[in-house]
This record gives structure tokens, C-alpha cells and sequence, in this order.
């Protein structure tokens, strides 16, 4: 298919997720779209045709990408629960500005973890990378 398509697809499955949790709220389904979004759009961009070096990937180094994925997911789902206590029970804020709150508090609490992981990945496909130049 053409890289275009899978662009599209992907911005519509995205604006439907942000719209859908406008409305909604969380659902299950998330676990479903946010992945198949991600993968439309690694597609799009060409870098799902780069994952031919995974099959190189040691199991030592699959592990170290499983342990800091725990790691990541504990610390933003820790950072997520304070930040929960801080705006609920300390502060006691309601209304818009309590979803605006909790909002700035999930997008700040995934960002350090987005970078700590994905140093993690740049790590072993550098290593990757650095081997087979050897």
C-alpha cells in the first residue's frame, strides 16, 4: 500500500482516540489503537522496514528492553498516582480545572520516561550497529 495511506490511517485512528476520550474517558480499546496507530505510522515513515536488524537482537539485550519497559511503565504509573493524590486530595481541585490538571500531569509524566526509554533502544541498536561495523 502506499506510505500516504498509512499516514491517513494513522491520523485518523489518532484523532478518533483523542475524541473518543474526550467523550468517554478511557476505554480498553486503547491497548488495541494506540499500538495499531503507532504501527501505521512506522510504516509511513519507512521505519518498519528497518526492523530487519531485530533478528540480531542478543537475549541478553531483549531483556535489558523488557527490564526497562517494567522500569518505565512502574515509574509513570507511580508518577501518574502522585500526581492523582496531589490533585484529588492535597489540592482539591474539581471541575475543568482538575482535568486540565491531570491532563499536564500525564503528558509530564510520560516525557522523562519516553526519553530514559528510548535511550535504552538507541543503546542496543547502537550496539547493534557498532558490532556489525566490526
Amino acid at each position: 500500500m502506499n506510505k500516504k495511506i498509512f499516514n491517513t490511517i494513522g491520523w485518523i485512528l489518532l484523532l478518533g482516540i483523542g475524541v473518543s476520550w474526550i467523550a468517554f474517558g478511557y476505554t480498553d480499546w486503547y491497548l488495541l489503537l494506540v499500538p495499531l496507530t503507532y504501527m501505521c505510522f512506522s510504516i509511513s515513515d519507512g521505519s518498519i522496514s528497518k526492523m530487519k536488524n531485530i533478528k540480531k537482537i542478543k537475549v541478553s539485550q531483549i531483556v535489558f528492553i523488557l527490564l526497562a519497559f517494567i522500569v518505565a511503565v512502574g515509574i509513570v504509573f507511580g508518577l501518574i498516582q502522585l500526581a492523582n493524590y496531589l490533585i484529588n486530595d492535597r489540592l482539591g481541585l474539581t471541575g475543568w480545572v482538575k482535568t486540565l490538571s491531570q491532563f499536564i500531569a500525564i503528558i509530564f509524566s510520560l516525557i522523562p520516561i519516553q526519553f530514559a526509554f528510548g535511550s535504552v533502544i538507541y543503546k542496543v541498536f547502537g550496539d547493534m550497529n557498532s558490532t556489525k561495523a566490526q
